[in-house]
């Protein structure tokens, strides 16, 4: 497979990335591969592991409401069968940021991306999780920030909302220096549903429409697949991920919005033709963990179909997937050329000299 020739941003995006500071650089490197590209493993879902375990106990005969330690155990054992094939994990802070790292449960290779946003109900406007912000996630040691947020652009007011949250939280990334990586969700409205055919008409425009508002504000872009597998056709299907790829300023990622894997995967094969970078994925991948029957047969599950899927994804990733720094022809050369030897000194410091006189280091 053949990666589609990238669109031809200007000087000035290729710019962030070359003025890319320091701390934002770090964490984009400690969550992309060796060959720059995204592999993530998608583990920051809250209400929609509640849900599935309800389920769970339901067809086991126990109905039960999902304890805290029940939920954070399934994480850890997820993250240890499935992070060591990511090149990046994302999870929140209440199941599992901190407490996968506690528990040895993530390889040390593998970036921390930390979910800043509370989990609400779509049509909702954003806010941080309570208690939670950009500092702390920054002062956890993470390598970026995810921000989820849901946009209908036709509705003004609501989009005007959603905006002034992704600026904030734009705005406190660059206060402290680390990666922000934004996610566009969209979603049906009242008397609504996936399905139906008003949702459906205006949900590419709302990507692409979201994907230039946000791109602005972030460095990297999680991006909806822009069409519908089963209503459109292959063509179709190619132009509108071409005019995605070139609405797209920053480099982008596509989720998995909870498809089944075989789905996802087409999707995954098309998007990187057409300029994607990698893929942020969670329910498709282990999704049919909560319908195993006991304990030992969700393990199973893990180590072989989960793990499979993995490494499916990642050989799309290896064949097709365009590396963040060539969407804008990007070299060492050119990363290194802003960086002058008083770049560490702020706005009216001097370097000293007398440990360059006098000393022997």
């Amino acid at each position: 497979m053949a990666n589609a020739t990238a669109a031809k941003p200007n000087a000035g995006l290729k710019d962030h990335f070359t003025h890319l500071t320091s701390g934002k650089l770090q964490g984009l490197r400690q969550i992309t591969d060796d060959n720059n590209r995204f592999r993530v493993l998608a583990m920051d879902q809250s209400n929609s592991f509640k849900k599935a375990l309800r389920a769970m106990h339901e067809k086991a005969g126990k109905p039960a409401e999902p304890t805290f330690d029940e939920i954070l155990g399934v994480k850890l054992e997820m993250v240890k069968a499935l992070s060591p094939h990511s090149s990046a994990l994302l999870l929140d802070v209440i199941y599992g940021a901190r407490q996968a790292g506690a528990t040895f449960s993530n390889p040390k290779t593998v970036g921390l991306i930390v979910r800043s946003e509370a989990s609400r109900d779509a049509g909702i406007p954003g806010e941080y999780e309570a208690g939670w912000n950009v500092d702390k996630i920054k002062l956890m040691g993470a390598a970026a920030v995810k921000l989820l947020v849901y946009m209908d652009t036709e509705d003004k007011e609501y989009t005007t909302k959603q905006m002034k949250f992704v600026e904030l939280v734009s705005k406190d990334c660059s206060k402290n220096d680390i990666l922000l990586m934004t996610e566009e969700l969209s979603f049906p409205r009242k008397g609504e549903d996936k399905n139906s055919p008003s949702y459906k008409s205006r949900k590419v425009k709302n990507i692409m429409e979201s994907t230039k508002l946000i791109g602005p504000l972030t460095d990297i872009l999680k991006l909806e697949f822009p069409a519908n597998m089963k209503d459109d056709s292959d063509a179709q299907i190619a132009d509108n991920l071409g005019k995605l790829n070139e609405a797209a300023i920053r480099p982008w990622v596509l989720l998995s919005a909870g498809e089944k894997f075989d789905l996802f995967t087409k999707q995954v094969e098309m998007a990187m033709k057409a300029g994607c970078s990698g893929y942020m994925a969670g329910r498709a991948i282990f999704n049919e963990y909560f319908e195993q029957n006991d304990a030992a047969a969700r393990a199973k599950f893990l180590a072989t179909t989960g793990v499979d899927r993995m490494k499916t994804l990642n050989k799309i990733i290896d064949a097709a997937a365009q590396p963040w720094n060539a969407r804008y022809g990007i070299t060492p050369a050119d990363m290194l050329a802003p960086i002058k030897e008083d770049w560490y000194l702020g706005k009216g410091e001097k370097a000293g000299t007398s440990g360059a006189v006098k000393g022997d280091y």
